[in-house]
């Protein structure tokens, strides 16, 4: 045999491996791809006998939750009971409810990067387990066993129209400490957990304390009348108004206000859903997270002004909120530094 017929050779044996290989990695694949269906339909059954899911939320009041309601059950006959309240208050009934071992809700709904990591040190979570659709999820949102990414609230300033000029608009966070703001800026209190909390974060981490300084010389109003300080950036009474949550912009539709988008990014807050530790209707409980992270839910959140945490296309959205919702993400806060912060944002503005 000459030597080009053995190197040929060698190289029809190697490709031929090679192929042998690929092709049992893709058959492998396939098979694990099939497994992991049949597991998912394994437990839509299961759910389906569970026939109950309970959501403690402390997101009050979200629009979502009636739809979700109605289209859970129309597609799995899995009824749906939720409970609303203040995150504190949600984090103690599940607290007590696990240390007298009586475990009545499956699944918590809640802020992540302050109450959810806080009850998770209480030791009242399970690991939720493989779901389908975790791969979908945008790179800002990072899953745990634990924490499940499910919407974010971003947040920026609200202008009234008539009293500021296109010209004149902040097109940096840094221009809030221009002079011509003096005295004319309305916000939500820096000092105390909220979107003006969050703010005051995020703020303090990206520009530092001479802005903070600097902002602190402005003479900002504060107000914790959410709705009512929106409201009266509308009427004129104030210029500008600090944070602004996009789920607003739909409720004001019409008025003289703007949603401005400063060019560093948007401060967030997102929310996670968690697996409550013996949960009673466990399957039922996987099923409801895998929902939230489908596509008629997140558009859901969309449409409320919400941000998506999936790099799924939505259609349907208002075009206005749907560019703000491709806004670049400044930053969000931590649950280990958030009583520091606004001990500092007390020091700062008295």
């Amino acid at each position: 045999m000459s030597p080009e017929d053995h190197h040929h050779r060698r190289f029809i044996t190697r490709r031929a491996a090679i192929l042998g290989l690929a092709a049992g990695t893709a058959m492998l694949s396939a098979s694990t791809t099939a497994r992991a269906e049949d597991d998912w339909n394994k437990l839509i059954e299961a759910a389906k006998k569970e026939g109950r899911v309970v959501l403690y939320s402390a997101f009050v009041g979200l629009a979502a939750h009636k739809g979700l309601k109605k289209d859970f059950e129309a597609t799995y006959g899995i009824n749906v009971e939720i409970l609303e309240a203040r995150a504190s208050e949600v984090r103690e009934r599940i607290r007590i409810e696990q240390a007298a071992g009586r475990f009545a809700a499956d699944v918590s709904e809640n802020g992540r990067t302050t109450t959810t990591l806080q009850m998770e040190q209480d030791h009242v979570f399970d690991p939720h387990g493989p779901l389908p659709s975790l791969s979908h999820l945008k790179a800002d949102f990072h899953p745990d066993d634990i924490r499940l990414p499910v919407f974010a609230i971003i947040y920026g300033i609200l202008a009234n129209t008539s009293l500021v000029k296109p010209e004149d608009e902040p097109k940096s966070w840094l221009d809030l400490g221009d002079p011509k703001w003096k005295s004319k800026i309305l916000s939500d209190d820096f000092r105390a957990l909220g979107g003006g909390g969050v703010l005051f974060f995020v703020l303090q981490d990206h520009f530092g304390r001479e802005f903070q300084d600097k902002l602190a010389g402005q003479d900002l109003k504060f107000s914790r009348e959410i709705p009512a300080n929106e409201r009266r950036i509308a009427r004129g009474e104030f210029p500008l108004y600090l944070p602004v949550s996009l789920t607003s912009v739909p409720e004001l539709k019409g008025l003289p206000v703007k949603f401005l988008n400063p060019k560093e990014g948007l401060p967030y807050v997102g929310y996670d859903l968690a697996l409550l530790r013996n949960a009673p209707h466990p399957n039922a409980a996987r099923l409801l997270m895998e929902y939230y992270l489908g596509r008629k839910m997140q558009q859901s959140f969309a449409n409320l002004g919400l941000l998506p945490v999936t790099s799924d296309a939505l259609s349907e959205i208002d075009p206005a909120v749907a560019d703000l919702e491709k806004s670049k993400l400044l930053g969000t806060t931590e649950a280990t530094r958030m009583d520091k912060m606004l001990a500092l944002a007390r020091e700062k503005y008295h």
